[in-house]
């Protein structure tokens, strides 16, 4: 999915908050009430326009997983990042924590179990060897083993095995992979 009208949304009500924000330096303390209301209301329009693409992204993915059959989702879930407090100066502009709650409660209330499973290394250990991976341009990895395929594939991939391993599942890995896109 792409993060880019979570991001314009973003800094669109930033500039209208700055803007609100001169205005109100500029007045005097009788007349900032009203646009501090106003500014108020723009930081509530951003959070719930952020909130529904969340939602609209959660339910597309439910409704996916629904019709291929996938009743169980390891999501990864990074760390050393701030979860719950989005901005410009995180290296998201968007909650990590608040979307997969979101993601996980429209998943269970589609029937779809959700696992939460540590991104740590998985995309630098090779999902088929188990062995350490060599980085190439453009989001490739070589395995010294001789193949070659793109990180997130291949962090996806250990997700599934991390997860199943945590479940106590024995499984095969796929050996061919079917990339599903999804824009919402």
């Amino acid at each position: 999915y792409k993060g880019g009208p979570l991001k314009a949304d973003y800094y669109y009500f930033e500039r209208k908050i700055a803007k609100l924000d001169k205005m109100i330096a500029k007045i005097e303390e009788t007349d900032k009430a009203v646009l501090k209301e106003l500014r108020r209301w723009l930081y509530y329009k951003r959070r719930k326009r952020r909130d529904q693409i969340y939602a609209n992204v959660a339910k597309h993915l439910a409704k996916q997983f629904q019709r291929l059959g996938i009743n169980v989702v390891f999501v990864g879930y990074p760390r050393d990042i701030v979860h719950d407090k989005a901005g410009k100066e995180n290296t998201n502009l968007w909650s990590y924590y608040k979307l997969l709650q979101r993601l996980s409660m429209t998943l269970e209330n589609y029937g779809i179990a959700v696992f939460a499973v540590d991104e740590h290394n998985s995309s630098k250990i090779c999902a088929w060897h188990n062995c350490e991976v060599e980085r190439e341009p453009r989001g490739l990895i070589k395995c010294p083993k001789g193949h070659t395929m793109h990180s997130d594939v291949n962090a996806a991939i250990n997700h599934l095995r991390h997860g199943l391993e945590v479940l106590g599942v024995e499984a095969r890995l796929p050996q061919h992979v079917h990339v599903e896109s999804f824009i919402a």
